[in-house]
C-alpha cells in the first residue's frame, strides 16, 4: 500500500524523511508533501514560530492539494494495484486534515497521531473532525497520549462518537505519554516502538477488530 505522510507543523523534517525510508523499507512507497510551503518557511524552527505557521495556513486550499496528491500517488500505483486503498498518515495538523480527507474518499486507510478531534485554529479551517464523525470513511487508527496538551475530553468524545458508527475504527491513548511520543522510535522507547508497529500492520491490511479502549 502507497502511502501520503501528511506531518506536523515542522514540515518535512529529517525525522519525517525518516518514518518515509521506513515505511518504504518494509513495502509501503511514500510521498512527503509540502503542504505548508504556502505559509512561509521557517527561519528558527521554535515552536511557537510553527505553530504560527501552522495558523496562517489556508486549511481548506490545503486539503485540496492533499486531495491531489492522493490521485497522484494513486494514478503512479492503481496500473498494478486496482481497487487498492492509499494509506494517509497524519501527525497533529496533518492529521485533523487526514480524518478531513476521509470524509471525502472512501478510498483511503487513515493511520493520525495525536490529531486535534475539535479541529486546529487556522484561516478558512476544515471542518473539526469530532463535527463530521458522519462522513468519516473507515478505516481509521488513532494514537493519542494522555499528558497531550489536546483536550483528553474532546478526544474521547470524538472516539465514542466514531466507534459507535459501523465503520473499521481503532484507536489508543497512552498513559504517561504527551504530544509527540513517535519522537521516541529512535531510543526504542516502548510506546513508540509498539504504536508504530501497529502503524505497520495496519498499513498491511492486517486489521485490529478490536477498538483500544480510552482510559
Amino acid at each position: 500500500m502507497p502511502v501520503v505522510l501528511i506531518t506536523d507543523v515542522y514540515g518535512p523534517t529529517r525525522f519525517y524523511q525518516g518514518l518515509a525510508l521506513d515505511l518504504a523499507d518494509h513495502g509501503f512507497p511514500t510521498l512527503i508533501p509540502d503542504y505548508l510551503r504556502g505559509a512561509g518557511t521557517l527561519a528558527d524552527g521554535t515552536r511557537d514560530e510553527a505553530l504560527a505557521r501552522g495558523r496562517r495556513l489556508d486549511q481548506r486550499e490545503c486539503l485540496d492539494d492533499l486531495d491531489a496528491a492522493v490521485d497522484y500517488l494513486r494514478g503512479q500505483w492503481s496500473g498494478d494495484h486496482p481497487g487498492d486503498r492509499i494509506g494517509i498518515l497524519g501527525f497533529c495538523l496533518g492529521g485533523t486534515l487526514a480524518l478531513d480527507l476521509a470524509t471525502r474518499r472512501a478510498d483511503l486507510a487513515v493511520a493520525t497521531y495525536y490529531a486535534f478531534p475539535e479541529g486546529f485554529e487556522g484561516r478558512n479551517p476544515v471542518p473539526a473532525p469530532i463535527d463530521v464523525t458522519d462522513a468519516i470513511e473507515g478505516p481509521v487508527l488513532s494514537f493519542w497520549g494522555e499528558q497531550d496538551y489536546i483536550d483528553l475530553a474532546g478526544v474521547r468524545r470524538f472516539c465514542e462518537r466514531l466507534a459507535r458508527r459501523d465503520t473499521d475504527f481503532a484507536f489508543e491513548i497512552y498513559p504517561d505519554v504527551g504530544h509527540s511520543f513517535l519522537g521516541g522510535l529512535a531510543e526504542g522507547d516502548e510506546t513508540a516502538v509498539q504504536s508504530w508497529r501497529r502503524t505497520h500492520t495496519f498499513f498491511a491490511g492486517d486489521r485490529d477488530p478490536v477498538a483500544a479502549s480510552a482510559r
